[in-house]
């Protein structure tokens, strides 16, 4: 059988449509729209959780460095009530490469500035908004390269004895309940310095040293979150909002 070499063999090729394009570059924009968020999302939430990890870890190995080359018994040797939060921070920094620190009379430098904590829920109020529950001093403040802070608040009394006020809806004082403190310090993280959203459980962290010795983690469950459960959670809100 014989073929004819100048016979050409066509193919029928079909193209989209208008509609058709503009239908699927829609359905792409609708998933897009749906997925972007959470993927930028838990990518966030990785970068915090990383940097809490990395941010307990340096914590407590310079603490315990600090402890091991001064031969102490414990941390209550760093932690002394005959020390202000300057001296601490100062005696800590010698023990984390290329720390800075604040002290009380820095004033100028912007990473050594007051600033103020939210609760992890906004559950504080003052004149029908919501108010700070905590802030980082200008004293006794770590400033570390990778924008870590570390904020002491040495006691000058462990243990101690705290005083509540009880009152009445009208607000009268109605008795006073006294009770032992025995938190010796407080000490902060802050994972990424002054940014936000400053606010404990995503970005700030508390731990108590507590009379025996010993370093506890305030509010244990939400560093744990992290810690353990590679998780942030917290309400978002802002300091003077509008109380619900």
């Amino acid at each position: 059988m014989r073929y004819n070499s100048n016979m050409k063999n066509y193919s029928l090729e079909k193209g989209f449509t208008l509609a058709e394009v503009l239908i699927t570059i829609g359905i792409i924009g609708v998933v897009a729209a749906l997925t972007i968020p959470t993927l930028i999302k838990n990518y966030q939430e990785k970068i915090m959780v990383s940097k809490v990890k990395q941010a307990h870890s340096q914590l407590m190995n310079a603490i315990q460095l600090y402890v091991a080359q001064n031969n102490c018994q414990n941390m209550l040797c760093l932690f002394d009530t005959k020390k202000t939060s300057d001296e601490v921070a100062a005696e800590l920094a010698t023990v984390i490469k290329k720390a800075q620190v604040c002290t009380s009379a820095d004033t100028a430098k912007k990473y050594c500035r007051y600033y103020e904590f939210k609760d992890n829920k906004p559950t504080y109020k003052v004149d029908g908004v919501y108010a700070s529950s905590d802030g980082m001093s200008r004293s006794g403040r770590i400033y570390l390269p990778n924008g870590v802070i570390f904020g002491i608040r040495q006691r000058s009394e462990c243990p101690s004895i705290d005083v509540s006020i009880i009152k009445d809806e009208n607000g009268n004082e109605i008795d006073r309940v006294e009770t032992v403190n025995n938190i010796c310090a407080y000490v902060y993280i802050d994972i990424n310095n002054i940014q936000g959203p400053n606010q404990f459980g995503a970005d700030v962290y508390r731990y108590n040293v507590k009379l025996t010795g010993k370093i506890e983690p305030y509010q244990k469950d939400l560093l744990n979150n992290a810690l353990l459960y590679n998780k942030i959670e917290y309400t978002p809100y802002n300091i003077g909002d509008p109380a619900e």
